[in-house]
């Protein structure tokens, strides 16, 4: 997939402004909106709108308008298959593997459609009828909330430039791709099934954070998304614990309301002017809002949440991509080095 390139600030100075807005609206309609798991169209939309570049053009709209058909149709698949064992594993492994060909060979992210998705409808499924049902009418709402936002700050601070954005996406090219996409197969299918084992929804960021590792189709950038997703991890846990003891002294709306704002603005800032790759910011806010929300909306703690995500969702991912390694040194050949001689 794409590398999300660095904002240009001469192009678009309000990606940080709109984004956090939206995030704004989001919290501040969930309740009113009956949105049960807020974190959800929050940390979507942060990431939908983040991800603008370059002039407006129908994918800029395209993402939050189709988040409700989605949830509908995943959890509708997920719900009629979970009393079967065998067809809702089998429609689950068909589902992650075309959405990890389409990310590994085609660089899509449609492929991110077919694997984050019906993972989450389906362990919702597996917990509750209730959780399943509250999940797909927060992504239905909230991709609606998303959609608005999106619009209406567009309107308001539009980006500056009207070069529309051509994505350049790095497919796998290998001697081996049937090789190479069973190993990333097994390996994300076997997060997963741990992930349903534990039946805690917290978990489900693992196989998620799984999905962008496989997806790369060399180790340079498998490494760079380990830095990233592990990195922004234990920064945006950071984060959040700063976010909730300021919560905690003072336990009003509003203040939770401009705290999340306030990070989400200064967090996407950093894409702009930021040392670090764009998608380490990006990510340190989806974990701070998530975490955020999740204990302050949620049965868990907060020490529970950051111990989650900490120990046991960078544990399982360490061990994952171990997995993924020790299966690449047994079954697939090693690229020949070039050497100075044969250069000549």
């Amino acid at each position: 997939m794409e590398q999300l390139p660095r904002v240009d600030p001469l192009e678009d100075p309000y990606l940080a402004l709109r984004t956090a807005l939206t995030v704004a609206l989001c919290i501040l309609l969930a309740e009113p909106m009956g949105i049960s798991q807020p974190m959800m169209p929050v940390a979507i939309g942060m990431s939908m709108l983040s991800n603008q570049r370059g002039g407006l053009n129908v994918r800029t709209f395209a993402g939050p308008l189709a988040l409700p058909v989605i949830a509908i149709v995943f959890s509708w698949i997920a719900a009629v298959t979970v009393g079967e064992p065998m067809l809702f594993l089998a429609i689950n492994i068909l589902l992650a593997a075309g959405g990890l060909a389409l990310m590994l060979f085609r660089g899509s992210r449609a492929g991110m459609l077919l694997t984050v998705f019906p993972a989450m409808m389906s362990m919702s499924a597996l917990y509750s009828e209730y959780a399943l049902a509250a999940i797909r009418d927060s992504m239905v709402i909230g991709g609606v909330l998303v959609g608005a936002g999106a619009v209406l700050t567009n309107i308001l601070f539009p980006p500056t430039t009207r070069r529309i954005h051509v994505e350049t996406p790095r497919p796998l090219k290998s001697d081996t791709p049937i090789a190479e996409l069973a190993i990333r197969i097994v390996v994300y299918l076997a997060t997963l099934l741990v992930t349903f084992s534990t039946g805690n929804m917290s978990m489900l960021i693992v196989p998620i954070m799984l999905v962008f590792i496989c997806s790369e189709p060399d180790r340079g950038g498998r490494i760079e998304q380990i830095v990233d997703r592990g990195g922004g991890t234990i920064v945006g846990s950071g984060v959040a614990i700063v976010a909730l003891a300021i919560y905690y002294l003072v336990p009003q709306f509003a203040v939770l309301l401009l705290v999340l704002t306030a990070i989400t603005y200064f967090l996407i800032e950093g894409m702009t002017w930021g040392r670090n790759r764009p998608q380490f910011y990006q990510y340190v806010c989806s974990v701070a809002l998530v975490m955020v929300l999740s204990s302050v909306t949620g049965t868990n703690s907060a020490f529970e949440v950051v111990f989650q995500r900490i120990v046991l969702t960078m544990g399982i991912m360490l061990a994952g991509i171990a997995l993924l390694s020790l299966l690449e040194a047994i079954f697939v050949a090693p690229k020949p080095r070039r050497t100075a001689s044969a250069a000549v």
